[in-house]
């Protein structure tokens, strides 16, 4: 796991961040022009991008420290979508795809990508700068992963693949805690910090641990719990400002 060296919000942070976004503000623009709007073939597209992303990360840590990384294993917060997509693409066509996969795969995964990029403390790298290049590759590889997450849920629901209700909070917050959970168990078994859920490395929670370990699980969860919220009642309002305007244009 990569320790913070280059600042929050510095230079190479701010860049890094603004690359990103520029680049899927491009590729936004090419599906677009896609009219015929083939939801499995951009959901296979996003699935085929994080295997070959995560194949890639890890490739490079095994070809620098010549071992497979135990603390790489995906059973990181940012590990969701290497489960959650395949499950969208081959049982699209289920009940508990509709109802679980979908809106977890909007909000979980949107949630864990901003803050991944906004607190990049695990991903910045340990050069102040992105040159050279070559000393930044985990770095580079991860902020496109991230950036991915952030492309792919939107994309989620501005094509309406994911029909967006309130009332999936619950849901995506069953899926969140089924993978809490799982992470809680490999930590005990392998001592590991798996969804910063054990040790809190580059959390900002982590003074909490030094006063008791399950009000840190129990925080972390909680704050997470919220942000999830916080999405679902964004999402909540932008929905209802477009059908307010939609009513208001066509009684005109």
């Amino acid at each position: 796991m990569q320790l913070l060296t280059a600042p929050l919000f510095g230079s190479k942070h701010l860049i890094g961040i603004l690359f990103i976004t520029i680049f899927f503000i491009l590729i936004s623009t090419l599906i677009k022009k896609d009219k015929a709007q083939d939801h499995n073939k951009f959901i296979l597209i996003f699935m085929i991008a994080f295997y070959v992303l995560e194949i890639l990360k890890i490739g490079y840590i095994i070809y620098l420290d010549r071992a497979y990384p135990i603390y790489q294993l995906p059973f990181h917060l940012c590990s969701i979508p290497l489960y959650l997509y395949p499950l969208m693409y081959f049982f699209r066509n289920t009940k508990f795809v509709d109802k679980f996969i979908k809106p977890a795969s909007y909000s979980l995964v949107l949630i864990a990508g901003i803050m991944a990029l906004a607190l990049s403390t695990n991903i910045l790298g340990s050069q102040v700068s992105w040159l050279p290049l070559k000393d930044n590759i985990l770095p580079i590889i991860s902020f496109f992963y991230h950036g991915l997450m952030i492309f792919s849920s939107i994309y989620l629901l501005k094509s309406k693949y994911y029909r967006f209700q309130l009332t999936d909070y619950t849901k995506s917050m069953t899926v969140g805690l089924t993978f809490a959970g799982i992470a809680i168990i490999v930590n005990q078994l392998l001592d590991k910090d798996f969804m910063l859920l054990n040790k809190g490395t580059g959390s900002p929670l982590a003074f909490i641990l030094e006063i008791s370990k399950p009000l840190y699980m129990l925080s972390m969860i909680g704050g997470f719990a919220i942000l999830i919220g916080i999405v679902f009642v964004v999402t909540d309002v932008v929905y209802s400002k477009k059908k307010v305007n939609k009513i208001a244009k066509s009684s005109v």
